[in-house]
């Protein structure tokens, strides 16, 4: 008698365990389901693309990011790749929140190129390929200017551009992004063939970005607030008057994440 006593109380034991950790589990797919919920474009449309991000990585284990443009992008004039914009954005986002700790973000910088060169199969296809969660375009118009691209051509390939990611990755949040404010320009004059500073290029395109009602992030504007507001030198933050050093790319860097954090 005893013995069967025994195997009922183990049998009940078991029981109530196996209720105890399916409960337990139940509450913890709940738990996991608000906490999407809450990073879940469909009810958070004016999210952060960091909020983005981390929705994203909830729910397919990973976030990717790309970042594609000219030589500011790929990091000319500084010591280090940590030391761009680029570097310190990624570093900012693995320790927003523990989804991003493995966040990944590729870099498709390249030296001279300009809006239209962007549009190539060796700058497209690697982005493309690895389908990123989020990709900023530099605008790259230091190099319109200098190249004598015309407004109307550079508009054109913001156009593609746009199309062109939007199309293949219908997931892909895009934010367009000026180049940093520059002294001088050793590869051309300050106003081109067609009668056109650089400033221009980033004012116009600027418009024709906003117009369009696509995310954009005046870089020059914000770097050149943030330096007059701490009494910073322009000179002291770029490399040869174009590219800017670890000073220059750390207050893009910064003004940049302050951008980030904000609703787009």
């Amino acid at each position: 008698m005893n013995k069967w006593k025994w195997l009922i109380w183990i049998a009940a034991g078991t029981l109530l365990l196996f209720y105890t950790r399916t409960d337990t589990r139940q509450d913890q797919a709940s738990a996991n389901e608000t906490l999407i919920k809450t990073y879940d474009p469909k009810y958070n449309p004016d999210q952060t693309m960091i909020d983005y991000l981390i929705f994203r990585s909830m729910i397919s284990g990973e976030a990717r990011m790309a970042v594609t443009g000219s030589s500011v992008t790929r990091g000319s004039g500084s010591s280090h790749q940590s030391k761009t914009w680029r570097g310190i954005i990624e570093k900012n986002l693995r320790q927003t929140h523990p989804a991003l700790k493995n966040l990944t973000v590729s870099n498709h910088g390249h030296s001279g190129y300009t809006s239209v060169r962007l549009l190539e199969d060796h700058v497209k296809n690697p982005i493309l390929s690895e389908e990123p969660d989020v990709l900023f375009i530099e605008t790259s118009v230091i190099n319109n200017h200098n190249k004598n691209v015309t407004l109307e051509d550079t508009f054109a390939s913001l156009d593609e551009l746009y199309s062109l990611y939007t199309t293949a990755l219908p997931d892909v949040r895009i934010l367009f992004l000026s180049p940093n404010p520059c002294t001088e320009n050793k590869f051309g004059p300050p106003i081109n063939q067609l009668g056109l500073t650089f400033t221009e290029y980033v004012e116009k395109t600027a418009t024709y970005i906003q117009d369009k009602g696509w995310s954009y992030f005046d870089t020059h504007g914000a770097m050149t607030e943030q330096m007059n507001a701490q009494n910073i030198t322009r000179p002291s933050t770029l490399k040869y008057g174009i590219h800017p050093n670890d000073r220059g790319y750390k207050i893009w860097g910064h003004v940049l994440w302050m951008f980030m954090q904000k609703s787009t």
